[in-house]
């Protein structure tokens, strides 16, 4: 299909629906925690971009322990960045693709 192996997309990996709950209640926890309401579908997007953060992280995505053992890295960078927003109101809006 490709003349180049090098141009052909990554495969698609499916999405693992317990890991990507426990993203979800990992995110929404966090938000909590640090006092940011999300409407639905901004919570759909944070724990999207979050389980895709820990997905590129690991290095065997195929690998439950290694994901498990992220699973405070991402705490950690998601209480970092809401951290850093509020501190600097004005910059935690994601700028529009």
């Amino acid at each position: 299909m490709f003349a180049d192996a090098g141009q052909a997309p990554p495969p698609v990996r499916a999405i693992d629906p317990t890991l990507f709950r426990q993203v979800g209640r990992l995110v929404a926890r966090v938000h909590q925690e640090e006092g940011v309401r999300l409407p639905p579908d901004a919570a759909l997007d944070e724990q999207a971009d979050a389980y895709n953060a820990l997905i590129t992280r690991a290095e065997d995505p195929a690998d439950p322990a290694e994901l498990e053992a992220l699973l405070p890295w991402l705490e950690a960078r998601l209480r970092r960045r809401l951290q850093t927003a509020a501190a600097e109101p004005g910059t935690g809006k994601r700028p529009a693709s």
